[in-house]
């Protein structure tokens, strides 16, 4: 089936690239166009209208995410392109969107092609995914969101609100200071690198990341106990409990 495609990044190297391999492993897709930067991709996208957009995420001026700013509804399905950028990759990954690092190879390609395709076939946007991604890309913002699915809604959580977050497999479950609770289907590893230790956050032991302004007295002894401000108390790992003390007491 045919697709619909434009490139932007300001590389002239890396959009070679990435023309010759849509070329040689995808002659379905049909590129319309490509742009250096944000404005002209705003532009080209308003006049061609594409069904995906290959968006680097380094660029001058202006970053990618930029781009996406500029829209309520995103009208285009989206791949990421990137250097190695650990924040905006963690960012990227929590939020299940597509990323494609450089240099590309084509079994990566491969696969982002057809999850997109997907999407597009299923005209299946993923606007909740890219709302909750924006949400959380700006370098110096502490405060990042969690995106809730209730029903035909979504609700943001403040990172600040959340007192702990449990793993259970495969799920997780969150509390906040509002003594709400919610399960999501993420490993307890995505959300340690989605939130990280720089935004507050510290993993006490295998299953549990706990939010450090939420802590309101622990014990130095055996078994070190954490008390938090909704009344939960965790234990911490023999393993963990030199690293966590020392992260409180700075």
């Amino acid at each position: 089936m045919k697709r619909t495609a434009i490139i932007v990044d300001d590389e002239e190297k890396s959009r070679k690239v990435l023309k010759s391999l849509l070329a040689g492993f995808f002659p379905e897709v049909e590129l319309l166009g490509e742009a250096a930067n944000v404005e002209d991709a705003y532009v080209l996208v308003e006049e061609r209208k594409p069904q995906l957009v290959f968006l680097d995420i380094q660029m001058p001026r202006a970053n990618g995410f930029s781009l996406l700013k500029k829209y309520d509804t995103i009208p285009f399905e989206v791949i990421f392109v990137t250097s190695y950028d650990k924040y905006a990759i963690n960012a990227i990954k929590f939020s299940a969107l597509d990323y494609l690092m450089k240099p590309i190879e084509v079994k990566d390609l491969k696969e982002a092609m057809e999850r997109a395709g997907k999407m597009i076939d299923l005209k299946n946007n993923r606007n909740v995914q890219l709302i909750n991604l924006l949400n959380s890309v700006t370098p110096e913002e502490k405060i990042r969101k969690i995106a809730i699915h209730e029903n035909d809604f979504v609700k943001l959580i403040d990172s600040e609100k959340v007192v702990s977050i449990e793993g259970d497999g495969s799920y997780c479950n969150i509390i906040t200071c509002d003594s709400e609770r919610y399960t999501l289907a993420k490993y307890i590893k995505d959300f340690e690198d989605y939130l990280g230790e720089t935004h507050n956050f510290i993993r006490i032991h295998k299953g549990c990341l706990l939010n450090l302004k939420h802590i309101t007295k622990y014990s130095k002894g055996e078994p070190c106990i954490i008390e938090m401000s909704n009344g939960q108390s965790f234990e911490v790992s023999r393993r963990k409990k030199q690293e966590v003390l020392e992260k409180l007491k700075s």
